[in-house]
């Protein structure tokens, strides 16, 4: 099992002020990623709603070339949880939650746990090294991406 957990403050000491970011304005910009996650994660390539439900989607996606199925579900203005199902190699759970501390300093965290069959230790200290640059990546981008919108008065 591959985990990583992370947080990172939504608007850091030095963020332009004018383009901080709420509660209600980070949880409409992880619906937008939901639908279409490639403006926010830079290694998705194709990202494909198959399905709404009640409480979330099925998505057909290709992340950093791998074919995979996600049912995520939503729970609302807190957290998005992504369940691997089905197809792919790499099986698991991702989050995305909006945290918020004692001050009102708002976080967004990413955690992980993927499975990947086959891997010897040495292997998945690397995958999981790897993964965790790649989804960091995407926090922040997802992060920059929702501060370009609401600069833009898109958010």
């Amino acid at each position: 099992m591959i985990e990583v957990d992370k947080a990172l403050p939504v608007n850091p000491d030095g963020a332009d002020q004018k383009v901080r970011l709420n509660r209600n304005e980070i949880w409409a910009g992880l619906m937008m990623k939901v639908d279409d996650a490639k403006p926010f994660v830079p290694l998705m390539s194709k990202c494909e709603i198959i399905q709404r439900l009640e409480n979330g989607v099925v998505r057909d996606i290709v992340f950093d070339g791998m074919a995979l199925k996600e049912r995520i579900i939503f729970y609302p203005k807190e957290k998005v949880e992504f369940l691997r199902v089905g197809i792919g190699a790499e099986m698991g759970t991702i989050w995305n939650e909006i945290l918020e501390d004692d001050d009102g300093n708002l976080y967004l965290r990413f955690a992980f746990e993927l499975e990947i069959p086959g891997l010897t230790t040495e292997e998945e200290n690397e995958y999981r090294e790897r993964r965790a640059t790649g989804y960091l990546n995407a926090v922040h981008a997802t992060l920059e991406h929702l501060r370009s919108l609401k600069a833009k008065g898109r958010l």
